[in-house]
């Protein structure tokens, strides 16, 4: 991916990423089928949303969770990369599994997740959870969604602005569980001192406008303050899902 914004500054130092997360069931769900992953060792972090309508969503992302909280510490980006795809693998065949012993007729979940390395931050997703880079005051949106109407928009058969409301806003095209390979998509960039990122659900982005987001995660003190009140503005607003916002920033 190529970022629109600001241009960086040239100094290379190392940088050190600073992550905190905040989750909450929201005002009109009876329980949080989202779960999000801080594995700073391992130079990962995550957002998984359980598959809203189907059986025990929320044991879908909280095994996403722990797979990828268990992730250990490796130097090669490619290892690191190979570890947690097949982390993410076995998940879905374990899935796929307890779906047919339960007779469910899916088990599932979104993934969004960040992966960095040195400066190179890798973002690889199924689903329709996001990530955002905001950077010199520019939000970009470094993730597409993997649903039915994305791809209505982009066959241009639907505007982008009427996406939204669309009756099929919520049918996803790839999950986690829902076929027998985890088919990831990625985006790589280049992360500069200053940086925020943000993964969050969809239970944030259709309650909040992309100026709002933006508007929170630049003004807030720290990673810590702007998951809290990107959440948190999210549920003002009777956001009506779950809303899961995990923010790192590099330092």
């Amino acid at each position: 991916m190529s970022f629109t914004g600001a241009t960086p500054p040239a100094t290379r130092q190392p940088l050190t990423a600073v992550a905190a997360g905040c989750t909450d069931q929201g005002p009109v769900r009876d329980h949080n089928e989202d779960a999000y992953a801080l594995n700073d060792p391992a130079g990962l972090w995550a957002v998984a949303d359980g598959m809203g309508g189907h059986s025990r969503g929320d044991f879908a992302s909280n095994m996403l969770r722990d797979e990828l909280m268990s992730a250990p510490p490796l130097r090669d980006a490619r290892a690191q990369l190979q570890d947690m795809v097949s982390r993410v693998e076995s998940a879905n065949g374990r899935l796929r599994a307890e779906a047919e012993a339960t007779g469910a007729a899916a088990i599932g979940s979104t993934l969004v997740s960040l992966l960095i390395s040195g400066p190179h931050g890798l973002f690889a997703w199924i689903g329709d959870s996001r990530a955002y880079l905001l950077r010199g005051g520019t939000l970009q949106q470094t993730t597409k969604d993997h649903s039915v109407v994305q791809a209505l928009v982009d066959r241009g058969q639907l505007a982008a602005e009427e996406a939204e409301n669309h009756p099929h806003a919520h049918v996803l095209t790839r999950a986690v569980g829902a076929a027998e390979k985890a088919e990831f998509e990625y985006a790589q960039t280049e992360l500069f001192r200053g940086d925020r990122v943000l993964l969050c659900s969809d239970g944030l982005t259709r309650t909040l406008t992309d100026a709002q987001i933006r508007d929170i995660m630049q003004g807030a003190p720290s990673p810590a303050a702007a998951a809290e009140a990107l959440v948190a503005a999210a549920l003002a607003k009777v956001a009506q899902d779950n809303v899961t916002a995990v923010v790192i920033e590099m330092t």
